[in-house]
């Protein structure tokens, strides 16, 4: 936190609770002794004035430590001067009130009839006591603001970190197109140039739009649902065109959702990929892909039908993107597998500019 805010907020804190401490004496005198209103007033605006002047000297202290001195041991040394200066500064009061009086008596006298001196009231010993403990209470509020100030930035920083790592991962997403798919993609495109040169034409502007889209570095953490649908259904139009009748898909997704709603950017079409590269697609066995909306929630279904020589999965996919789900929108995404039909749902986010954009 900005140093002159922090003292700032200290200096704010310390006006507070020096008049709310007042009060409270004031508040005390008035059911345990009988004295005027007017004594009333100055017992608490005295004691206000004490507690105000042990807050500047702590805050003072601190500002010093934390300019010039930085390690632990510097602390306890600040909590020791803090002490002494207070101590001081009881004794120094009493010593100038017995000096202003002609002698012990006429000290005791004045003092009876004046009772908001209270620190000067007592013996020694009392009035340390009351002044040690009144240093106490000031540390205690001092230590524990610095320490909620401390957590909060600890937490701010935590956070910052845990976005970062997010766009460096989806800047890795964006660049790791499977090798596999453009292979095919191509592979694609070479067959479709000799047999139907203007589907190869069309092919061919998909694929562009496509792998712009999925390198692009400018592309926003998170995304309306839209343009992550368009990627996916992007995607699925061209595998349709190399497996035919094998890929079946089916997107069923209002369009006031697909306007209105936002979804964490490459958040759907990694489950597309990994329907594809982990089922067998046959004619006799085609592989239905769904994409569907209920209650807020998106789910992408595939039923199950492994590959007999698939590439092992390790999974990291669908951590990974439980992970950023789980930083960008605070949710948690949701996996059911039960054999026969494979599904993961997202909850959709409402709007942009929400608290976890990136």
């Amino acid at each position: 936190m900005n140093s002159t805010i922090k003292i700032t907020k200290l200096i704010k804190i310390a006006l507070f609770t020096s008049f709310l401490i007042g009060a409270f004496a004031i508040a005390l005198h008035a059911i345990f002794e009988s004295v005027p209103a007017t004594k009333f007033l100055k017992i608490g605006l005295l004691l206000a004035l004490f507690i105000f002047i042990i807050w500047l000297i702590n805050i003072t202290l601190l500002y010093f430590s934390e300019k010039y001195f930085k390690n632990k041991s510097t602390e306890y040394t600040r909590y020791i001067v803090s002490y002494i200066i207070c101590i001081t500064l009881i004794i120094f009061a009493r010593v100038f009130l017995k000096s202003a009086m002609s002698d012990e008596r006429e000290t005791e006298h004045f003092l009876r009839h004046n009772p908001e001196i209270i620190l000067t009231r007592g013996g020694l010993y009392a009035s340390i006591i009351l002044g040690f403990a009144l240093n106490t209470i000031v540390l205690i509020i001092q230590d524990l603001i610095l320490l909620q100030e401390k957590k909060a930035r600890v937490e701010l920083e935590n956070a910052e970190l845990k976005i970062k790592n997010v766009e460096a991962t989806n800047q890795q997403l964006k660049q790791q197109i499977h090798p596999h798919f453009l292979f095919n993609s191509l592979n694609t495109l070479k067959v479709l140039i000799k047999k139907n040169p203007d589907k190869a034409e069309d092919y061919l502007i998909m694929l562009s739009d496509f792998l712009r889209t999925s390198i692009s570095t400018d592309t926003p953490n998170i995304v309306k649902l839209k343009d992550e649908i368009k990627l996916c259904l992007d995607y699925l139009v061209m595998q349709k065109i190399r497996f035919g009748e094998a890929l079946q898909y089916t997107i069923n997704i209002p369009d006031e959702i697909q306007n209105s709603a936002f979804v964490p950017v490459f958040s759907l079409l990694p489950l597309m990929e990994n329907a594809i590269k982990h089922n067998k697609l046959t004619n006799e066995l085609p592989l239905h892909i769904q994409l569907q909306y209920a209650n807020g929630i998106i789910t992408t279904t595939n039923n199950i039908q492994p590959k007999l020589s698939s590439e092992p999965s390790t999974g990291l996919g669908l951590e990974n993107l439980a992970e950023r789900y789980r930083i960008l929108s605070g949710d948690e995404i949701i996996i059911n597998n039960d054999r026969n039909i494979f599904s993961v749902s997202i909850k959709i986010l409402d709007h942009e500019n929400s608290n976890h954009r990136g």
